[in-house]
């Protein structure tokens, strides 16, 4: 028997230049992981029996797939595939040296481009996942580590694989690095004063739908439905700005910047910048006893903007050339 312990369990991830086919190996294995990614099956029941009070003769599969959960530190190259998958248009630009700036936009299409994912077990087994889609990526802030990200995933099905892992030297970021601004316009982010913010979480949500045929057990694709994106933060109550807004029809602009203390390339440093184009509060509390610093608990929705014809824009700066080799359905 080989037992195994959860630091044995391996994740590795590429983009399908074909959709449903797997690269031999992958591009990106992700480092200090906690990852449960397993198969799923749905049955169906025979309940046409006769004579007997026994309530079904047997049970058949009809479905199966993957799916599951990847938990770590942010990353800023490996993070890149996910956000990928999650809007589904990206341009690539050289920066200076070896430092490359990703944009990533809504692709207004329900297929995005999909992933493949590596999973090594161990000894025990290694497989490789094809049309691999993240249904909900959600990113957490806080003062006293470092900064995490949760990311559920759904695939569509199951191969082997035998590439042999191995990490590149990765860029994170913890508490100092992050600051959150609002402001009435676009261009007045720039010059606005960053909130005092305890902590935080930003989750995308793409509402994915598997797509099951006849004549196969696993799906014949999984769509993109949405892209929903919810926050949270908790700020020393200070002013009541944030009450106005949840008391109020007004939106803002918001704007969240992550910056790694680190240097890649020349005097750039490694940064995601992720833009909320109209952004309502649609929750408010306050709390704090005698001895505690009162504190807000908030909680904002992105909506698209009609004058932008946008809900967001992310960008990445790391050293990853690029993502995107336009795939092909």
């Amino acid at each position: 028997m080989t037992e195994i312990i959860g630091r044995n369990l391996e994740v590795g991830v590429s983009v399908e230049p074909t959709r449903g086919t797997s690269p031999a190996a992958a591009e990106k294995w992700l480092k200090l992981i906690t990852a449960n990614i397993v198969s799923k099956a749905e049955h169906a029941q025979d309940d046409g029996t006769h004579n007997n009070l026994a309530d079904s003769d047997q049970r058949r599969v009809v479905k199966k797939w993957h799916e599951g959960e990847i938990e770590g530190n942010i990353h800023f190259d490996a993070i890149g595939y996910f956000l990928y998958n999650i809007y589904g248009a990206v341009s690539s630009s050289l920066v200076a040296g070896t430092a490359y700036d990703h944009e990533f936009t809504l692709a207004q299409a329900i297929q995005h481009a999909a992933l493949s994912f590596y999973i090594k077990d161990g000894g025990v087994d290694q497989i490789v996942l094809s049309k691999g889609m993240v249904s909900s990526m959600e990113l957490n802030f806080a003062v006293d580590d470092f900064l995490k990200t949760t990311i559920n995933i759904l695939a569509a099905s199951e191969g082997s694989n035998s590439d042999t892992p191995s990490y590149d030297i990765e860029y994170d970021a913890i508490g100092k690095d992050v600051a959150v601004k609002i402001a009435d316009t676009e261009g007045g982010l720039s010059g606005a004063t960053a909130s005092k913010i305890k902590s935080g979480s930003l989750k995308f949500d793409t509402g994915l739908i598997p797509d099951f045929v006849l004549g196969d057990y696993n799906p014949n694709d999984i769509l993109n439905a949405k892209m929903a994106i919810e926050g949270s933060l908790e700020i020393n109550y200070e002013d009541s700005t944030w009450k106005d807004l949840f008391e109020g029809d007004d939106a803002k602009y918001m704007e969240i910047t992550i910056t790694g203390s680190q240097t890649i390339s020349g005097s750039y440093s490694p940064t995601m910048t992720i833009l909320l184009n109209k952004v309502q509060i649609t929750g408010w509390d306050r709390a704090g006893s005698n001895d505690e610093i009162v504190t807000e608990s908030i909680e904002f929705k992105a909506y698209y903007n009609s004058v932008d014809s946008q809900q967001s824009k992310l960008t990445l700066r790391n050293l990853t050339e690029e993502y995107s080799t336009a795939p092909s359905a």
